[in-house]
């Protein structure tokens, strides 16, 4: 699931930093997708880590590591306005592949774009999605 703000078309997935309030990384991604996108999950497997030379997502700090992670879509709420933003994305559903792609993550974000689609098939028994066009969620909610 990509977002992606009709202002500023760029796009990302739901993520953050890990509040004081989370009790893990993966804690964090259930909250930040529940408030940034209205998603329900399952359970949250990590699929890695990459380097980020700038850190600019957070305010430049230099070189760090973001964790990636990778969780079943169980439930889509109506879409509403992200509290931390004050924005409205559009929720798009995309393949591991194309969410790669659109967001610019190189070989490496192949590798674990590679990596979620076999962990969602044999962890979960989701099948390989089809390259078909990228669609969005009605803003209603649900996930059909």
């Amino acid at each position: 699931m990509l977002v992606i703000d009709p202002a500023e078309p760029l796009a990302m997935l739901p993520g953050g930093t890990v509040e004081p309030t989370d009790a893990s990384p993966e804690a964090a991604l259930v909250r930040e997708a529940a408030e940034e996108a209205q998603l329900t999950l399952g359970e949250v497997v990590r699929l890695g880590w990459v380097y980020d030379a700038t850190g600019e997502v957070y305010g430049r700090i230099g070189g760090c590591a973001r964790l990636r992670l990778v969780a079943p879509i169980t439930g889509a709420g109506p879409s509403l306005v992200d509290p931390a933003s004050g924005r409205r994305f559009a929720r798009l559903l995309a393949t591991p592949y194309q969410a790669a792609a659109l967001l610019g993550w190189g070989e490496q974000g192949y590798q674990q774009a590679e990596q979620a689609a076999r962990i969602a098939r044999t962890r979960w028994g989701i099948p390989l999605a089809a390259p078909s066009l990228i669609t969005e969620l009605p803003p209603k909610g649900g996930l059909s």
